[in-house]
């Protein structure tokens, strides 16, 4: 394991200085750190991270679209524990001084005015932004060669057609953007949506751990991932923080939705009203020790 960490830190050593800029192709995966964020200390210490799905058509810079899925994912080093807490895409939140639907406030004011909205959401400042659009989450997707997930509840996805059974099911790349994606046969609605990223997003950690000794694997992966992408972290920085996700047990992960009310009256479209306080409790549970006792 070791000895393919370190060829994963000379692939993203030589990348940093052969891959082309972002400017040449549309930035597929984006990953920034935030400013007001404390400096991360990787050796035994805590990190937090903001998931971002971006609903920018292929082709199409994933800045320049909506963020259809937010998570905020925390990540223990020493234990091996995990926390996942899922924002409705229309939670309605300040966006500079207005009320909007917070799915649009990456377009409006970035990765940073977003994270900082999700503190204020939760109590707990993302140290990192990550936003993937169709393009680089199907990447990462079949970098691991598709993944299982395992569902409560059968249903069907009317737009794709997507068929989900329960128990394990095993998705390609385009099945999985199709099931973070479907909410509308749901009476839950956003709130169904972003608990099934969160199962999506156990079963990619789950299929990374399990191909992780497989020679090359990582090298590979490192490559597929790194198409289309863009930081403004180093090639060091990269390296540390994909071998603090490798440290995270799956056993150990608990996960969150928060609670809200859904209103189509105040604004005239769907939005989220958001319940302030259970938000900062689950934040204030999350922080505490890296796990969740529910919602």
């Amino acid at each position: 394991m070791i000895r393919q960490l370190v060829r994963v830190a000379v692939v993203l050593a030589a990348v940093g200085l052969v891959v082309p800029a972002p400017t040449v192709h549309p930035v597929t995966i984006s990953l920034t750190d935030v400013e007001s964020a404390k400096r991360v200390d990787f050796d035994g210490g805590t990190a937090w991270l903001l998931v971002l799905g971006s609903d920018a058509r292929p082709g199409v810079d994933v800045t320049r679209g909506n963020t259809d899925a937010i998570q905020l994912v925390g990540l223990d080093l020493e234990s091996g524990r995990a926390v996942g807490i899922g924002i409705p895409r229309d939670a309605w939140v300040d966006v500079a001084g207005e009320s909007a639907r917070i799915n649009t406030a990456y377009g409006d004011i970035g990765p940073d005015g977003l994270a900082d909205i999700v503190a204020d959401l939760v109590g707990i400042q993302p140290d990192y932004v990550l936003l993937a659009g169709f393009d680089g989450f199907r990447d990462m997707v079949d970098a691991i060669g598709g993944v299982d997930v395992r569902v409560d509840e059968e249903f069907v996805d009317p737009a794709s057609g997507l068929q989900v059974r329960p128990g394990l099911n095993s998705f390609d790349a385009q099945e999985a953007l199709d099931f973070t994606r479907t909410r509308k046969q749901f009476g839950s609605g956003d709130f169904a949506r972003s608990a099934n990223q969160q199962l999506l997003m156990l079963g990619l950690l789950r299929g990374l751990l399990a191909h992780e000794d497989e020679p090359g694997f990582l090298e590979r992966g490192t490559l597929a991932a790194l198409r289309g992408f863009d930081t403004d972290l180093s090639p060091q920085e990269v390296y540390r923080l994909a071998q603090a996700v490798t440290r995270v047990r799956p056993g150990q992960v608990t996960t969150c939705v928060l609670p809200g009310t859904p209103d189509e009256t105040a604004v005239g479209a769907s939005i989220v009203l958001v319940d302030a306080p259970a938000a900062r409790r689950i934040g204030a549970d999350a922080a505490d020790d890296f796990r969740l006792r529910g919602c």
